[in-house]
């Protein structure tokens, strides 16, 4: 690994150990070619197990180049390091801990299509009007309460109206019919990990101590 390919300023961020690093710079400007020639200094200079790096990235294409340039750059066996998008890292970890939230670690994950059969089914069972409760605009709301890291609890003690009212039993409904079948939703993926390691923080302090390097790629998205 040359690290004259990198110029001043992409050479000290790669160099620099020890500490929380922020690389602010624009489009095409190397961030992935840092990261990557990052987590090669890591494992290649400073002999860090590849196991103990985590790497993360918003999309499964720029995964997949990162951990191309990675086996590019390094000798070593890179099979147990952690690169890849937020909910794949996230389905990563469920397999394993999972069954600490009651589920098994074979767990389905629905996507947008299986979710608002679901849903539609769940309006329907509960005898609501489909016109005023739409699938799609429930599976809409389900997804914003969700990235908020809103419970069925959090949701059900902010009632205000009928239609709240109403949302809260068909979200209820919903976790409880996903939990049954053995599944989760997209974003799940990101929520269970939270509420895993905010019941289990034995786990939580196994992962902290285990990824000794945390890199993220688009920090501000």
């Amino acid at each position: 690994m040359d690290l004259k390919l990198l110029n001043t300023n992409q050479r000290d961020a790669v160099e620099k150990i020890g500490g929380p690093i922020l690389v602010f710079a624009g489009a095409g400007s190397g961030k992935t070619r840092v990261l990557t020639y990052k987590i090669a200094y890591l494992i290649n200079n400073i002999g860090l197990p590849p196991e103990n790096i985590l790497a993360v990235t918003f999309t499964n294409k720029a995964a997949q180049e990162m951990k191309s340039r990675v086996v590019d750059l390094v000798k070593a066996d890179i099979s147990g390091i952690y690169i890849g998008t937020f909910h794949s890292i996230s389905a990563r970890i469920l397999r394993r801990e999972i069954s600490l939230l009651g589920y098994t670690n074979d767990f389905i994950i629905y996507d947008q299509q299986d979710s608002r059969t679901l849903i539609k089914n769940i309006i329907k069972n509960l005898d609501l009007d489909s016109k005023q409760f739409d699938a799609k605009s429930v599976q809409i709301r389900i997804s914003s309460v969700k990235n908020l890291l809103h419970s069925v609890s959090h949701v059900g003690s902010n009632i205000e109206n009928f239609n709240d009212e109403k949302f809260h039993q068909i979200y209820k409904e919903y976790q409880n019919e996903l939990k049954l079948s053995n599944c989760v939703d997209f974003d799940d993926l990101l929520l269970l990990p939270i509420e895993l390691f905010n019941k289990n923080p034995e786990r939580l302090k196994w992962y902290q101590n285990k990824f000794k390097y945390v890199l993220v790629d688009e920090y501000q998205d």
